[in-house]
């Protein structure tokens, strides 16, 4: 199915605008939603420039994908969840060996129960050898007591498939789980010494979120097919850790391994800014969320009603999604246009710019030296680009990974008013939007970058002098 715009049969169309009305009130940007009942689409909504297609960073909801990982080697008996951490990696113990860290096992990875006071993953990103850097940190509490929702406790979990598997945990899980289920060219970014993030850096699509949401759903088999056991799924998605009292009402009702429990029944993985896999069992019932959202308390509230009221009937109003209509420019050129700019040193490492327009698209070329990328804008309509660059990818946790190159994709558009030139680029590779100011003065053109706090300090603009 490639429709972005598909309700089944005998939906609330009135359920879903009241969604979709009570999102835009939050100033939510829901960019692609699904809803299954068994194996039958429900709906597949995602707003131009939207798609359910796009493949795009889902944050902390990869560490669902980890901990399905986890349960294919416990399956295949290379490891147990009892297993003592201490043991799968004696050559990377601290010189004194705490008595708590002896005590951590593989369940308490997998249930943010590790002992740790807080996340370590800004330590273990920092360094070239994540798992040693994990195992130094103190652990103030005895694992299985304390929860502290850890970024750094998934990115073990991966080193953990390395070690027992053979495997980097992005191939083993392609072998087991992901080429079954028919999802390919994921994207899965990298620590620095190359073993995978574990808990984000995972780039799939709605439609491939959902196809995990419909493995959990069915118990593990897919297509008749059995892929991982239902022990595990039921032990997986089971109450293993008290966090009642972090955060809001959903965030307190459980943990399994590195899966959520809902306050009001089912379970879910997420991740930051909205991004969503629910599972309602009772209902059966499953969606997938792609967003830009800033409280996910109030997308998930929502979620659960839309679930309660999908089948209260159809009245044949159709189901009105967000409008991302780009508005025309009063102008079409820019004065820094059909140019070519000498950069100052950069992050990037961009050495020359090329800014030009042809008829409504105005293009910023950038060199490093050896390669262009491109980025295009339109006027009052959106404009397509693909390139790979460092430092350009909004990132979480500390700007982890912004330094790698990576490539984004991009739908923008532009505006010019009182001679400044802006353009708005929605990022198709994740969930956020960024807008690039472009402002002259004499021979110098000055380009901005603004994303939130997204982008470290020195990756926020490039000033370059006119090439005469």
């Amino acid at each position: 199915m490639n429709d972005n715009r598909y309700i089944a049969p005998g939906v609330s169309r009135r359920a879903i605008r009241e969604y979709y009305a009570g999102s835009v009130a939050e100033g939510e940007q829901i960019h692609t939603l699904q809803i299954w009942q068994g194996d039958r689409c429900l709906c597949r909504l995602a707003p131009a420039p939207y798609s359910c297609t796009d493949r795009r960073e889902v944050y902390s909801l990869s560490k669902t994908f980890c901990s399905t990982a986890v349960g294919c080697a416990v399956d295949e008996g290379l490891l147990s969840v009892d297993d003592r951490i201490v043991d799968i990696f004696p050559d990377k113990l601290p010189a004194e060996v705490s008595e708590n860290l002896s005590k951590m096992r593989v369940r308490h990875v997998l249930s943010m129960n590790t002992g740790h006071a807080s996340c370590v993953m800004s330590h273990m990103f920092a360094s070239d050898d994540a798992v040693r850097a994990f195992l130094a940190q103190p652990v103030p509490y005895e694992p299985g007591t304390h929860f502290a929702y850890n970024t750094g406790a998934s990115c073990l979990l991966a080193a953990i498939i390395k070690k027992v598997t053979g495997e980097q945990l992005y191939d083993y899980l392609s072998r087991k789980i992901l080429f079954p289920l028919g999802i390919r060219d994921v994207v899965w970014n990298l620590c620095a010494e190359g073993i995978n993030e574990g808990g984000c850096g995972v780039q799939v699509t709605s439609d491939e979120i959902v196809k995990l949401a419909r493995l959990y759903r069915n118990k593990g088999v897919w297509e008749g097919k059995r892929l991982i056991s239902e022990e595990w799924i039921n032990e997986a998605t089971s109450f293993h850790s008290d966090n009642s009292t972090n955060g809001t009402i959903d965030w307190q009702a459980g943990y399994g391994y590195q899966i959520w429990l809902n306050a009001h029944g089912g379970y879910r993985g997420d991740g930051a800014q909205g991004q969503l896999m629910i599972i309602f069992p009772d209902k059966d019932i499953l969606i997938a969320v792609q967003a830009l959202v800033p409280n996910m308390q109030k997308e998930l509230t929502r979620l659960e009603e839309l679930a309660e009221h999908l089948f209260d009937g159809d009245d044949g109003v159709d189901a009105a999604l967000p409008d991302y209509t780009p508005p025309m420019p009063a102008e079409l050129s820019f004065s820094g246009e059909d140019a070519w700019y000498r950069a100052e040193p950069n992050v990037f490492g961009w050495t020359t710019l090329h800014l030009y327009r042809d008829g409504d698209v105005l293009t910023l070329d950038a060199s490093d030296g050896r390669q262009m990328i491109r980025l295009s804008a339109g006027a009052g309509r959106y404009v397509h680009s693909e390139y790979i660059s460092a430092w350009r990818k909004p990132k979480l946790l500390s700007l982890m990974g912004a330094r790698m190159p990576e490539k984004l994709r991009t739908a923008a558009y532009y505006t010019v008013e009182d001679g400044v030139c802006t353009i708005t680029s929605r990022h198709l590779c994740d969930p956020h939007t960024e807008t690039i100011t472009l402002r002259m003065d004499g021979d110098t053109l000055t380009v901005q970058f603004a994303c939130g706090n997204y982008f470290v300090p020195e990756a926020r603009s490039v000033i370059a002098k006119r090439v005469q």
